[in-house]
Order: C-alpha cells, then sequence, then structure tokens
C-alpha cells in the first residue's frame, strides 16, 4: 500500500550539489587539492598530518551558498500526473576549523562541519509520487585529531570524528477507496556514530609533498515512527492489523570507508599545481524500500558500487598576496541506469570553478564559484501494483555554488 525509503550510506562528497567545496589555501575551486595543498586549518577534516605544516593557532570560518535545480521529466509511468515539479533549492552551508600548534612536533585541530546531504523534493501530484514525494538526507560532523612530525618529511595523524545523520522520507498512499484520494506517509529518522580517522604526509621539499587520509565506515542506529494522514478506513484497518501503525522502524546505516591521497607541488614562485583521488566503498551503500501490500511486508535492496573521485587544480600567484585558480573534478556514478531509483537518483557528477585568493583587513579571504553538472539520473523503476512503474531522466540537474571562507591566524 505504500513505499518508504531507506538509505544506507554516507559522506558522498560533492554530490547532489549539498557539499561545500572547502576552499581557501587549503582547497581550491570544484573541490581541487583537498588532500595535498595543506595551507591551512581545513586540514583538520580533510588532510589531519598536513596540520604539522602550521606553525601558529588558526581558524578558518566558511559560509556556503548553495543554488540547485532539478527537474525530472517522466517518458511513461502506471498512473498519471505527468513529470515532478521543478526542484529550486537555496542553501547556506556554515563550517569552522581550528588548528593549535603544541610544541615542535604535536598539533591539535577541532572542526565542525557539513560534509554531505541528499536530497529531492518531486511534488505531491506527479506520476511517481507513491514511489516518492521528498526525500532529505543530511550529515552534520565534528572531528578531533592529533598530528605529529615524526621526522622533517614525515607526518602521521589520528583522531576521531562524530557523524549525526537526519533522514526524512516522505511519499503518497495509493488508499484503496479512490474517492478518499492520495494519503500519506512521512518518517523522521536520526542518529549518531563515531569513527576513526587517520593521516600521512611526507614533504619531498618545501614545494613538493603527497598525502593520505583514511576515515573508517561507522553505523549510526537510526530510528522514527511513521507518520500517516488521510488513510481510507479499510486501508488503516489492514495497517494496524498488520502492526504497522503507530510501530517505530529501526533502520541499519552505514556510513562507509573512505581513502583520499593527493600531491602538491610549484613550478615557480607563482605557480602551483595539485591532484586528488579519492575512493568511497558505496558497496556497503544501499536503500532497503519497505512496500506493504495488503497485509505483507517485503524488501528490496539495490547494489550500489564504488565510488572514485578524481580532480586537478591550477594556481596562479599574480602577486605575493592575491592569487586566482581554477579547477576541474569528476565523480563516477554510485549505481547504473538499470537500477538507479527515483529516491537517491545518483549520476556521475562533473564539476568546474575558479577562485581568488586576496587580503581581507587583517584576514585572508577566498571566493570560488563552482558548477556542477549531477547527470541525467536515467532510470526505469518498478514498484508493486498500487506503487507503479516510471520511466524518465532529469531535463535539468545541476548546482552553483558560492563559497567564501576566512583565514585567522593568531599569535606572534
Amino acid at each position: 500500500m505504500w513505499n518508504l525509503l531507506r538509505s544506507r550510506g554516507g559522506l558522498l562528497v560533492s554530490l547532489l550539489g549539498l557539499l561545500p567545496s572547502q576552499a581557501v589555501a587549503e582547497v581550491g575551486p570544484a573541490m581541487t587539492g583537498f588532500t595535498g595543498r595543506a595551507n591551512d586549518a581545513l586540514a583538520v577534516f580533510w588532510s589531519p598530518a598536513a596540520l604539522t605544516r602550521l606553525d601558529k593557532p588558526e581558524l578558518v570560518a566558511q559560509g556556503m551558498l548553495v543554488y540547485s535545480e532539478a527537474k525530472f521529466e517522466v517518458d511513461s509511468a502506471t498512473f498519471d500526473g505527468g513529470s515532478a515539479d521543478n526542484d529550486n533549492r537555496l542553501l547556506v552551508i556554515p563550517g569552522i576549523y581550528y588548528a593549535h600548534p603544541l610544541g615542535e612536533r604535536w598539533r591539535l585541530g577541532v572542526s565542525l562541519n557539513v560534509p554531505s546531504g541528499i536530497g529531492n523534493n518531486y511534488g505531491r501530484s506527479w506520476s511517481g509520487r507513491y514511489l516518492a514525494e521528498d526525500s532529505e538526507l543530511a550529515f552534520v560532523a565534528s572531528s578531533a585529531v592529533a598530528a605529529y612530525k615524526v621526522s622533517d618529511s614525515f607526518s602521521l595523524a589520528a583522531g576521531g570524528f562524530l557523524v549525526y545523520t537526519s533522514a526524512e522520507t516522505k511519499a503518497r498512499i495509493n488508499n484503496i477507496d479512490p474517492d478518499t484520494g492520495d494519503g500519506r506517509i512521512d518518517v523522521d529518522e536520526d542518529g549518531s556514530a563515531v569513527g576513526l580517522m587517520l593521516g600521512a604526509m611526507y614533504e619531498f621539499s618545501d614545494t613538493t609533498r603527497v598525502a593520505a587520509t583514511y576515515r573508517s565506515a561507522v553505523e549510526p542506529k537510526l530510528s522514527g515512527t511513521p507518520t500517516f494522514r488521510n488513510l481510507d478506513p479499510l486501508l488503516r484497518d489492514v495497517l494496524a492489523a498488520a502492526d504497522l501503525l503507530g510501530t517505530e522502524v529501526d533502520v541499519k546505516f552505514k556510513v562507509p570507508a573512505q581513502l583520499q591521497a593527493g600531491f602538491y607541488t610549484e613550478f615557480s614562485d607563482r605557480w602551483s599545481m595539485t591532484g586528488d583521488a579519492m575512493w568511497v566503498n558505496m558497496s556497503d551503500f544501499g536503500i532497503s524500500r519497505l512496500s506493504v501490500e495488503q497485509d505483507s511486508l517485503t524488501v528490496d535492496v539495490k547494489d550500489f558500487r564504488d565510488i572514485l573521485i578524481g580532480s586537478a587544480g591550477f594556481k596562479y600567484q599574480y602577486r605575493p598576496d592575491r592569487a586566482i585558480s581554477a579547477g576541474a573534478m569528476y565523480v563516477s556514478s554510485a549505481i547504473s541506469d538499470a537500477r538507479r531509483t527515483i529516491a537517491l537518483p545518483l549520476d556521475r557528477v562533473l564539476g568546474v570553478g575558479v577562485g581568488l585568493t586576496r587580503p581581507c583587513r587583517d584576514f585572508v579571504c577566498q571566493i570560488n564559484l563552482n558548477y556542477f553538472d549531477l547527470g541525467d539520473g536515467d532510470l526505469s523503476e518498478g514498484g508493486g501494483p498500487l506503487t507503479g512503474d516510471i520511466e524518465g531522466s532529469f531535463r535539468k540537474h545541476w548546482a552553483m555554488m558560492l563559497d567564501f571562507q576566512v583565514k585567522m591566524q593568531f599569535g606572534k
């Protein structure tokens, strides 16, 4: 009678236009340099071993303005209603990172940021409303790390991170009595878990280095009680008899492990380059659809594949305190067209961006403008007799990001 979508996964770096590109001197436009550049406190989360390069206490404050647009066009569907509504979103995403030297060799760091989020709002009356109306998945991460300079060239780091996950799912219900109209189900869930973060960095010289970061998988336990609205009496009796009304639902949820590596090198006093790669263990990621037909409960799990992310960027220092930069990134698709679902229509991502570094009074400011093409999300999804089938793709699916950060140093 209804479909309830659950997701198991997470930290999809820059997917669906909801991840800040993490800029300033540390990370450039289009997610470039997030591991190897290592010039400021953003390293607390993205490249913790690189904290040993910082000689003064440092704070980076971040504000990200994200505008995204999506429009799913239906080619064929079981039920009428046509294509999805135009989904426009404007988000402000904050982040804060602090690094503190402790003697000659030790560095400590803490951070609070929003590493990723996923969501789509398709509308209340479109053809796929019994499969999905609105789905939201968001992450907030805090971390605490310690870095140690083993030698003049080699550094190691270790620490923990806490991930808070919030998920909300809404779908329409195909009532047994057509005169009642559509019902609705709404599920709100949240949970948190702690993971391990490790880092390493090797400096060939003051101008060339490589670094790597590993974050373990975490499994926050999500639970929530479905809220039903506008159910016809017969359907309400059926769900009550199956003990599906007012029953808390526990969801096994996993944020998959990630491994990233990158390099930084300077060609001259003016030119520098970064290259980065990240692997996300998306084989641990999936969607479980809990479908109720009459008085039975069935579960369908989709298989995802690992994500590979690559980025490259260049920076030109045209004055000692000013620079321009450009970068590009690619994210592989987490699922094939044949297995993609409308609740989480992940596709490949292409991104480009430009940036400007300049003084802001006593601080250093970075402004990045990024564009991400989120793919067409082509899919053909089959449901039960009361949820229906749907085929189509996104006619619009993109995001623009204006990334603004301020770096502040303390002490002499």
